[in-house]
Order: C-alpha cells, then sequence, then structure tokens
C-alpha cells in the first residue's frame, strides 16, 4: 500500500504534468504549452522543499506560468521556431536593379508573372509590358517585384 500511495506525491504529480506539458509542446504548433511545464516543474520543486497546501500549490503554478510567459516566450520563440519566414528574408534588397524576363504580360490593373533567378514571381509596373520582354526590378511590396520594362 506504501508504493501506492508514494506515487501520489505532489512533487511526483507536478513533475508528470510538466513532462505531459512538454510533449504536447513538441506536438502542438506555437511555443506556449513549455510555460505550462517550467510552473509545474516550479511547483514540483517548491513541494519538495516546503509542505504547502494545494491551494499555494495552484496559485505558485498559476504565478510561475504566467512570468515565465512574459518573460522568456520572446527567447522561446527564437529558439523553437529558428529561421524568420519574413519576405526580406526570401528576396533581400541587393536584387534590386536585376534583370529578369515577362513570363506573362503585365498591365497597370492586373499583375503578370517574371522569371527571375529560375523562379516564376508576381510583378507590377506602372505601364504595360509584353509577354517576353525584359525588366528590371525596382522594388518590391511583400512578395510582389516592382519592376520597369528595358528599353532596347
Amino acid at each position: 500500500m506504501d508504493g501506492i500511495q508514494s506515487l501520489f506525491q505532489p512533487e511526483l504529480i507536478w513533475f508528470l504534468v510538466g513532462f505531459i506539458m512538454l510533449l504536447v509542446e513538441f506536438a502542438a504548433p506555437g511555443v506556449f504549452f513549455i510555460f505550462f511545464a517550467i510552473g509545474a516543474w516550479i511547483v514540483a520543486v517548491a513541494c519538495l522543499a516546503f509542505d504547502i497546501s494545494l491551494t499555494a500549490q495552484l496559485l505558485l503554478f498559476l504565478i510561475s506560468s504566467v512570468l515565465a510567459i512574459i518573460l522568456l516566450r520572446k527567447r522561446f520563440q527564437k529558439i523553437f521556431t529558428g529561421a524568420s519566414s519574413r519576405a526580406d528574408d526570401v528576396f533581400p534588397d541587393e536584387f534590386i536593379g536585376k534583370k529578369a524576363m515577362v513570363k506573362s504580360r503585365i498591365t497597370r490593373d492586373v499583375p503578370g508573372k517574371i522569371e527571375f533567378h529560375g523562379s516564376l514571381w508576381t510583378a507590377e509596373a506602372d505601364e504595360p509590358i509584353d509577354e517576353n520582354s525584359y525588366v528590371v526590378i525596382t522594388g518590391r511590396d511583400s512578395l510582389t517585384l516592382k519592376v520597369k520594362k528595358i528599353e532596347r
């Protein structure tokens, strides 16, 4: 009977809750459950050091989880999510001024497609540009390139 009762120690329960939250973090998108795992592990350590009531344990769990979110979220997001997926990373400004070929007609109202570095990109221009014309990249708006026709 002592073996079963020793399984219900609060420090073991809080440790297991933290471990389960860690597993959920790996399965769920985003970075969120890790902070509740940290809160549960803080309560587990507190239960090892002190004899505290269930109410105090729950309050400590709530406070430590919220503080972990506030203090560690940005740092953990950088660690867990890796490289940024912003348009700046996909299309650096160093490509401005480079030539590309129009693959589908571009008008003022309807963007077309250009081929640049082996990929098709959506492109806009202030003037109509026919297919198979060469353009120069003058800027961008997110993943849409701004182009201007090259006069030959």
